[in-house]
């Protein structure tokens, strides 16, 4: 029986065995595609994410190397400086260089001669008309003016007398002719005697300034000697002569402007006063007087000024810095930035009124144009302005045409530095100095430098340098 039940167990066990492997086996294969369809998933989003990724990283490289050009295309662009052409007034001058001249001065000469007992006056002293500048000695002369005063006393009684009894018929004519005579001759001596004593006050002849004394306390001095100068500063004048091709341009009443090396960044008003009417034929040129305002009391006689009347005014005209003019050449040249090159330009200029020059045809408002660093280039040479935001590797012609503009360069002399090879050559000197020499402040300088050193005239090397720290004081300003 117990073989019985376990046949029975046996065959009941066996199939449950068998049901079970069954359904473990469709498990196992259920798992089993499951697993290779995940995998698929994961291969397929690893090539996705790969693939993505090569992409960024390409496009980063790319970059990179973008940068690279641009920051290398940087580098080697020559640094400048620039400002925008903008629009404003320009006046026409005409522009001469004089001495500034007291209205009155003169010497005051003693009429006697006498020891100087006082001296009040000083050299810079203000002085009114009649105020006493030094007072001699009159001993001597104020007792032959007692003794002529009394002579004449005497002679007009008897003239008074004789005048009186020839009315009366009491004397002869011949009498009272020569009583009269008397009186005449003795008056004469009188007054004249009095003047030689009034002569020892010496005093002065206007309002002014003492600017010179030429005598000292208990010098004794003579007839005709020379005592101070005294020179009458309101107004002060400025005499200037005018070719006669420009004299037609001046009038009287016409306003003139006044600058003087003293008084640097100073501008003195003044006015025509006078125009001569008549042309000096050696000179051909017509002398103009100026009076100057001089409210301050800055100016002083003597002084080296600068005369500039305005003759013209152009308005909302298109004006540019004179510096930015490229040197080299007879033309008149600049060069401007566009697209991240220098481009020269030929210009029509107009009126130049200091620093400034009026531009007639070539450019329009807003284009930038170097002023610093132009000496070297050539067109289309890469250039920068450091501060600019724009890069050459993607500036446009709107860059070109930015409203403001003007930045410091640093470095700005390495494009002179380059062109230092080219700038010995005699003719593109003759022109530089023809042009800079136009200048009034660097003739003068130049003139300054030639008694100095004469070599300076026939060296060009020394010649160049001069230009160069002329220009570079220009820019500086």
């Amino acid at each position: 029986m117990h073989d019985l039940i376990l046949e029975q167990d046996d065959d009941i066990i066996t199939p449950a065995i068998s049901s079970h492997q069954k359904i473990t086996s469709n498990n196992s294969r259920r798992l089993m595609r499951y697993c290779v369809y995940l995998s698929g998933i994961f291969l397929f989003l690893s090539l996705v994410f790969t693939g993505c990724g090569d992409d960024q990283a390409d496009n980063n490289s790319r970059g990179i190397r973008n940068r690279t050009n641009m920051d290398s295309n940087n580098a080697s662009a020559i640094p400048v400086q620039a400002v925008a052409a903008k629009r404003g007034d320009i006046s026409s001058f005409l522009m001469q260089t004089t001495t500034i001249e007291a209205e009155r001065q003169v010497d005051i000469m003693t009429k006697v001669s006498g020891q100087v007992v006082k001296l009040p006056a000083e050299e810079g002293l203000h002085v009114k008309n009649g105020d006493l500048l030094a007072q001699l000695d009159e001993a001597e002369l104020k007792i032959n003016y007692m003794r002529s005063k009394v002579t004449y006393e005497t002679d007009k009684s008897v003239y008074e007398r004789s005048k009186e009894m020839l009315e009366k018929t009491f004397i002869a004519t011949e009498d009272y002719e020569a009583a009269r005579l008397q009186y005449e001759s003795s008056k004469s001596a009188y007054e004249a005697a009095k003047l030689q004593l009034e002569y020892t006050s010496v005093r002065a002849p206007f309002d002014g300034v003492v600017t010179a004394r030429y005598i000292e306390l208990g010098q004794r001095v003579n007839v005709n000697q020379p005592l101070f100068s005294i020179a009458d500063f309101n107004p002060l004048r400025a005499k200037i002569y005018v070719p006669e091709k420009d004299i037609g341009r001046i009038y009287e009443g016409q306003g003139a402007t006044i600058t003087v090396e003293a008084q640097p960044g100073i501008e003195f008003k003044g006015i025509v006063k006078m125009v001569s009417p008549v042309v000096d034929p050696e000179s051909g040129t017509s002398k103009v007087t100026i009076d100057i305002t001089d409210d301050r009391g800055k100016l002083k006689p003597g002084m080296f000024a600068s005369v500039f009347i305005t003759t013209e005014t152009h308005k909302n005209t298109l004006i540019i810095p004179k510096r930015s003019l490229v040197l080299e050449t007879d033309l008149d040249q600049v060069y401007i930035y566009r697209n991240g090159m220098a481009h020269k330009v030929n210009l029509k200029p107009g009126f130049s009124s200091g620093d400034d020059l009026e531009i007639l045809e070539g450019l329009q408002e807003g284009d930038l144009v170097v002023t610093a660093g132009q000496d070297g280039l050539r067109e289309g040479l890469p250039i920068r302005i450091p501060g600019l935001e724009t890069t050459m590797a993607n500036s446009t012609d709107k860059t070109a045409n930015s409203p403001t503009m003007a930045i410091n360069v640093p470095g700005q002399n390495h494009s002179s530095e380059r062109s230092d090879n080219s700038s010995l050559d005699p003719e593109r000197l003759k022109r530089m100095e023809e042009r800079m020499l136009q200048n009034p402040e660097i003739k003068k300088e130049y003139a300054k430098r030639l008694k100095k050193d004469p070599d300076l005239k026939n060296n060009p090397e020394k010649k160049m340098a001069f230009f160069r720290e002329m220009q570079q004081k220009m820019q500086n300003r």
